[in-house]
């Protein structure tokens, strides 16, 4: 038999480092869905991210910050059992899809499971500008961006009895951008790796077949 979820989740996100894609939020707790059992949910929510960078110049320190707020965000998660200790876990995020293994490994009085995940995201973009006068027609191309992202780690969550539930989670992400300068045709690559540590906090409310779990990541 299988069993339907409905995840509904706020997910606050704070992260230090380079503005790219980042996965946040969980939106699963460490219980089992079950051998055939499924679960799937979206969470919806808000992001800020902050940027820092300091570099020299001559005898000065020169620092920027920038920073990014995306409201709504969404994320989703998806398991399906495969035995009553192991399910195939989704996650999808604006970084791009991770697939991976949802390993129960601590069942009383705390559940705890781990999952190892892999995945990766592309975004491509680029703009054009046509301009028509007197029958004439001009297309002028503008600058194009187009970059990969790769990801690769492991999460661990527990459930408490009580219904709230603890994750922490570590993820490689590599980077890579190019960009296209329309004006010259020249194309300048940029390579980025970040070590991404996060932690999430939340509470699962079951209605029948429907949970909500309200989120802090």
């Amino acid at each position: 038999m299988i069993a339907r979820s409905l995840v509904v989740a706020g997910v606050v996100a704070l992260s230090a480092g380079c503005i790219v894609p980042r996965s946040a939020g969980y939106g699963y707790t460490a219980v089992p869905v079950g051998v055939g059992g499924a679960d799937v949910g979206l969470a919806l929510g808000g992001v800020y991210q902050q940027e820092s960078t300091t570099s020299q110049s001559g005898s000065g320190t020169n620092t920027s910050t920038s920073r990014q707020t995306q409201i709504p965000a969404f994320e989703a998660n998806a398991q399906l059992g495969l035995t009553e200790a192991m399910g195939l876990n989704l996650h999808a995020s604006q970084a791009g899809l991770q697939p991976g293994v949802k390993i129960t490994v601590l069942r009383e009085p705390v559940i705890l499971s781990v999952v190892p995940q892999l995945g990766g995201g592309f975004v491509t973009k680029g703009a054009a500008t046509t301009i028509t006068i007197g029958g004439n027609t001009t297309n002028t191309e503008g600058d194009g961006t187009t970059s990969f992202t790769f990801l690769g780690g492991v999460h661990a969550v527990a459930s408490l009895p009580i219904g709230a539930y603890v994750g922490l989670g570590y993820d490689f992400q590599y980077i890579s951008q190019a960009t296209k300068t329309a004006a010259t045709g020249n194309t300048v690559t940029a390579f980025q790796q970040a070590h991404n540590v996060g932690g999430a906090i939340g509470y699962e409310l079951r209605l029948g077949s429907i949970a909500l779990r309200p989120e802090l990541a």
